[in-house]
């Protein structure tokens, strides 16, 4: 039996092919955002065409071979409506089902739908299923209100940082020097136009997450000090799960790049968690998805 897969995150979209025991026959990738929120729908729902066919004739396979479909979907958690719809007249054969990004990856890391799973890339968020069914989402409100402990965050904390050193609030340590190369600036007042400059993207503030870490590995205290406050803000949106799920001991899974490349932040965490040996994910977000498919 093939099932498609397919995980359409805030920055790649993903289309897999799935054998019944979720072994990936073909997998295209699309560096390209389907999230209808930052894109529209029309576009999206051209996106999600086109990268469909390509990867039923990259496959050599027709659409009416495929028996069911499971799509992660980012900012698709309240409308999924138009998603199943757009995916039926495609393949009106098929059993479909739709959900949001997090919820594939978290079926993708447990190999079921059950569990926690904890979130830092550029932003952050925890997700949650219990024995029941029920689930439950926290964090994930953006980089304007929220995604405390991922990677937008660590880096505006950590130029917030160096302008207390350089207010004289702090003594400076390697911290200070390191990001001022990795800026290519060499005066405390070119943040101010590296940081507001109208083309910087989030991405790029995210990206100094990866300096700090390293930095705060070394013992920087300063680092260590906003890592540590990363790392409490994830270990919050674990226990709000485990209180709103009523939870006791849940297999716990992490996502992102800054949790699952063993990290000082991953391993705050898991401390913090009581976890032994770190995480690893049973299959990736995108098979996740073709799982969600087979057990709907």
């Amino acid at each position: 039996m093939l099932c498609m897969g397919i995980d359409a995150g805030g920055s790649t979209l993903r289309v897999g092919l799935f054998s019944e025991n979720l072994e990936c026959l073909h997998l295209e990738e699309f560096q390209e955002t389907a999230n209808p929120s930052i894109i529209g729908f029309e576009k999206v729902r051209h996106l999600l065409r086109s990268s469909l066919i390509e990867t039923l004739q990259g496959a050599s396979v027709e659409a009416s071979e495929v028996k069911c479909l499971g799509a992660g979907m980012a900012g698709a958690a309240h409308s999924t409506a138009w998603l199943e719809n757009e995916f039926v007249s495609i393949f009106p054969n098929s059993t479909i089902k739709v959900a949001s990004d997090y919820e594939i990856a978290l079926i993708g890391a447990h190999g079921r739908r059950y569990g926690i799973l904890i979130l830092s890339g550029t932003g952050s968020s925890a997700f949650g299923i219990n024995g029941a069914g029920d689930s439950a989402h926290s964090g994930g409100w953006g980089y304007l209100i929220g995604d405390e402990g991922g990677g937008y965050w660590l880096g505006i904390q950590t130029l917030k940082a160096l302008t207390k050193i350089a207010d004289g609030f702090e003594k400076k340590t390697e911290l200070y020097q390191k990001i001022f190369h990795y800026l290519d600036i060499s005066h405390p007042d070119d943040l101010i136009s590296w940081t507001y400059n109208p083309e910087r993207k989030n991405r790029k503030i995210a990206q100094i997450a990866e300096l700090l870490l390293e930095v705060a590995s070394s013992g920087d205290p300063i680092a260590k000090k906003i890592v540590e406050r990363g790392a409490e803000h994830l270990f919050q949106l674990y226990l709000n799960l485990v209180d709103r799920l009523n939870f006791t001991d849940p297999p716990v899974m992490f996502a992102g790049g800054l949790l699952t490349s063993g990290t000082i932040l991953q391993q705050l965490l898991m401390k913090k968690i009581g976890l032994k040996h770190s995480p690893s994910p049973k299959y990736s977000p995108v098979a996740g998805a073709a799982l969600m498919a087979q057990i709907s």
